[in-house]
């Protein structure tokens, strides 16, 4: 995608080549933010941490892994920081509404089925927890294979699968799908 001089530039600070990196990877990285959180509303925020960060790191950026990589690993990083805000987010939610003595409000139903589906799923990969639901993602969402994700998430191959399975174990039980160990 990008050549080693892009790279180089980029490196050195060049707007236009950071440009190009940015213009050859948002697209990857926003679907990755997308999966990741199911809300569309914070993807473009999200986007842009995750370039930012990048951009004031790559100068340190040795290429021990493919630049997709290395941005795949900065982008579940600040999906993992996202997710602890919607916790606390949530739970000072609970603590006003319990005060107030409201009741939780339902979720509207979708008018299509495809979209309550992908809500429930989106629901059941939120309820997983966080190490879970980034080796799924990696792996059956974004259809990267074991060394991949464990270059991008930083653990041993065998933790990736490991979670995995059990990250689909939970989801198909969360969903009241039959799960059969294959």
């Amino acid at each position: 995608m990008e050549s080693a001089a892009v790279l180089a530039a980029a490196q050195d600070g060049d707007r236009a080549a950071q440009a190009a990196i940015f213009e050859a990877y948002k697209d990857r990285v926003a679907r990755q933010v997308f999966r990741m959180t199911g809300d569309a509303s914070s993807v473009d925020d999200l986007v842009q941490e995750v370039f930012i960060s990048a951009f004031s790191a790559i100068g340190r950026f040795r290429g021990d892994a493919q630049l997709g990589t290395w941005l795949y690993t900065i982008a579940a990083n600040r999906v993992r920081n996202w997710w602890d805000s919607q916790r606390r987010r949530r739970r000072r939610e609970d603590i006003a509404s319990a005060r107030a003595g409201d009741d939780p409000v339902a979720t509207p139903e979708a008018d299509f089925e495809a979209t309550q589906q992908r809500e429930r799923l989106y629901r059941a990969l939120g309820e997983l927890p966080d190490k879970l639901r980034e080796s799924f993602v990696a792996r059956a969402i974004e259809g990267m294979n074991l060394h991949e994700a464990s270059a991008a998430l930083g653990v041993p191959i065998s933790t990736v699968s490991y979670r995995t399975r059990r990250a689909e174990q939970l989801l198909c039980a969360a969903l009241g799908i039959p799960w059969r160990d294959e």
